[in-house]
């Protein structure tokens, strides 16, 4: 049997307790021991922080020279890129506006906004950073992002009647984008007789995918087929459909493919670009058919293969689509839409 010394026993867990006790001071010294490491730490990540973010500033500022001496930017256009990049989260990274198209854009629609007068600078920078559409479903910011090659619309316009029926007179002209300058957009006239002066103000229009654009602008130059266009960064998207597509009332000969019968009379109530709808002359067609139309716009004879789509207000109604066609004839047929042909039958 074990007995145990009460006395010894006492004066053993008396000292052990002792062990545990500290001094106000010692106590003192160690919450400020935890204090000095955890301010070393912060310390030490802000430090890295600041080598951090000056390795980016280097990095970012030898971007923006690199970028800057590839497209050799004036200090006109380095002043212009300095304004853009206000609106940057990180206005540091303003290499991304001159490398990056839709910071580009984000930045150069917020400066515009704020001052308007910088849109021909911001277009002239734009060309010159060769900025251009990536895709036909894209829409355009500005007309120096069109691709050359790109079928345009000129129609003269009259500044004193924006937007009215006056504002059209009867001169047009198709083209396509011959080239893009710094402060141009050049357009190669095609098939056209029309004549436009040095200082007119025209309305230009173009499509893709992504609808019906037009914008205004002035003429700098007109040299043989080949007009140069002021850039204009105020684009207007007038429809989205795939190409654009007008209400007439205008005769159209309607027949089978390939048939021997005399075209029958019907009626246009819509045209555009890739179909119309038009009368179903006795409800003879249904859907799935094919149909051959004729019909004459802007004072040119059409002939075109069609499908119908579907019928609609009791079978009065045909809903076509046309077959594959050039580029060209289409844009004949859109340009026709314009100036009302066929509002009447002709």
């Amino acid at each position: 049997m074990i007995v145990f010394d009460q006395e010894k026993l006492s004066a053993f867990f008396e000292t052990v307790s002792r062990g545990f006790e500290r001094s106000p001071l010692e106590i003192v010294l160690v919450i400020v021991s935890f204090l000095v490491f955890i301010a070393l730490l912060v310390f030490i990540y802000r430090l890295q922080r600041i080598k951090v973010h000056r390795q980016q500033r280097l990095i970012a500022q030898r971007r923006y020279r690199q970028a800057a001496e590839k497209h050799t930017l004036a200090p006109s256009e380095e002043d212009l890129v300095q304004r853009m990049a206000h609106f940057l989260k990180n206005p540091e990274k303003k290499y991304l506006i001159l490398i990056n198209q839709p910071t580009f854009t984000y930045c150069a629609a917020k400066l515009k906004a704020k001052d308007g007068s910088a849109a021909a600078a911001i277009a002239e920078l734009r060309s010159k950073l060769g900025f251009r559409l990536q895709g036909p479903e894209q829409i355009p910011a500005s007309s120096a992002e069109l691709p050359e090659g790109q079928g345009v619309l000129m129609v003269a316009a009259n500044p004193k009647a924006p937007g009215t029926r006056q504002d059209r007179d009867r001169r047009q002209a198709h083209g396509r984008v011959h080239e893009q300058e710094a402060g141009s957009l050049v357009v190669q006239l095609i098939e056209t007789d029309a004549s436009f002066r040095r200082g007119e103000i025209v309305r230009v229009y173009f499509q893709n995918r992504a609808g019906l654009f037009n914008f205004t602008t002035r003429i700098q130059s007109v040299e043989n087929q080949l007009i140069r266009l002021q850039h204009a960064e105020d684009i207007k998207r007038l429809q989205r459909r795939k190409y654009y597509r007008r209400r007439v009332s205008q005769r159209v000969g309607i027949r089978y493919p390939g048939s021997e019968e005399q075209p029958t009379l019907s009626t246009f109530y819509d045209l555009g670009g890739n179909g119309a709808s038009l009368k179903n002359p006795d409800k003879r067609y249904s859907s799935g058919d094919a149909v051959e139309l004729t019909f004459l716009a802007a004072g040119e004879r059409f002939t075109l293969v069609a499908e119908v789509l579907r019928t609609s207000k009791n079978r009065d109604v045909l809903h076509v689509r046309f077959a594959p066609m050039r580029e060209t004839t289409r844009d004949r047929i859109i340009g026709s839409l314009f100036h009302g042909a066929g509002k009447s039958g002709s």
